[in-house]
């Protein structure tokens, strides 16, 4: 694979993402990723896995190119990329470990929010910026993180918030120095590799049955809208401003 790379340690895998020069995630990313973790779980001896990224971002969302003008099959396709990696890590049959570096936006932030442990830099940050280019998307992500009342915050301002505000809120089990991060992420991956592996995996599967039986509803609610949203001119105004690090001129139209 081009983007991501497998490293197994002991009992444990750690998956890296690394797509210079931030990280962006496109369908080839998404695809990679689903790759990586399905190929874990088809594995009888990994019983534990970690996602990072390498670098100063984890995953600052989609490559923002891919939504400019693209015909509607390849928007399609990239969604569909999307919900099948987002969907292996979830499903994902050991417990998964994500090391937080730098910025966990839009599609990098349901990364994170589907794996079970989050541990994060000083530095890192979580946010959903969708909002700010007219898109909608992930909200339904951040709610696995969040108290309702912030993920509305979050998706309608845009706003980001710090890794210490995330713990917080609960959604970070630890926050620490960047040159610290891996270290405690295998500190904690060893705390689950002294639990039964078959109880881990019966543990993951019973939670994720209890708690969000329609994650993948929430995801196709929202990518309806945002197929909506790619329609309007406010939407290529906002891609435009971007682009020129300008403020936006919105009609509502």
């Amino acid at each position: 694979m081009e983007f991501v790379s497998t490293q197994i340690m002991g009992h444990v895998c750690v998956v890296t993402v690394d797509r210079p020069p931030v990280n962006a995630l496109n369908l080839q990313l998404h695809t990679e990723i689903g790759k990586a973790f399905m190929e874990i779980s088809d594995r009888n001896d990994i019983y534990a896995a970690v996602l990072r990224a390498n670098g100063k971002m984890f995953m600052p969302g989609n490559d923002i190119s891919t939504f400019e003008n693209p015909p509607r099959s390849a928007l399609l396709r990239e969604a569909d990329a999307l919900k099948n990696g987002v969907g292996a890590v979830y499903n994902c049959r050991v417990p998964v470990i994500c090391a937080v570096n730098g910025y966990a936006l839009g599609a990098g932030l349901a990364y994170a929010a589907v794996c079970d442990i989050l541990i994060a830099a000083q530095s890192a940050k979580f946010g959903l910026p969708e909002v700010k280019v007219g898109l909608v998307g992930a909200a339904g992500f951040l709610s696995l993180l969040i108290p309702p009342k912030v993920v509305r915050y979050m998706a309608l301002t845009g706003s980001f918030l710090t890794a210490e505000e995330m713990m917080r809120y609960g959604a970070v089990h630890k926050v620490v120095p960047p040159d610290h991060l891996m270290a405690a992420v295998m500190e904690t991956a060893d705390e689950l590799l002294s639990c039964p592996p078959l109880t881990l995996r019966a543990w993951k599967r019973a939670m994720n049955l209890v708690d969000n039986a329609c994650l993948g509803d929430k995801f196709n609610l929202e990518h309806d809208f945002t197929m909506e949203m790619l329609e309007t001119e406010d939407f290529k105004e906002a891609i435009s401003a971007f682009r020129e690090k300008r403020k936006p001129e919105y009609m509502g139209k």
